[in-house]
């Protein structure tokens, strides 16, 4: 058997208190982000029209930057309006994957 110092002993139990310290704190906050989830769940009730969504709406949605929403201001002024949810592919940073998520959001009137 290891024979420590009650210093060593010290040293070890400080040690192992620190790692199970921090394992509790990592469990905490998987268990804290899993309820985050289920009490405030992301639900848009209505669509926003694309053509009449101010820089408010836009950047307050979570999947558009302030960035994202300008250029879609910007392309909807130079456009004077989008025809069809389509035209949103037009504008930069407007991907696949993103139009995919976005379609869900908007309408076009």
């Amino acid at each position: 058997m290891i024979n420590f110092t009650p210093e060593e002993k010290r040293v070890v139990l400080f040690i192992l208190s620190l790692a199970f310290c921090g394992l509790a704190l990592s469990n905490l906050i998987k268990i804290n982000s899993r309820i985050e989830k289920i009490v405030y769940p992301q639900v848009q009730l209505a669509k926003l029209n694309l053509n009449k969504a101010g820089l408010e709406e836009l950047t307050g949605l979570k999947c558009i930057s302030a960035k994202l929403a300008r250029r879609i201001i910007e392309y909807r002024g130079s456009r004077q309006k989008f025809s069809s949810l389509e035209d949103l592919k037009d504008v930069k940073g407007v991907g696949e994957e993103r139009y995919e998520k976005l379609k869900g959001i908007f309408f076009v009137e």
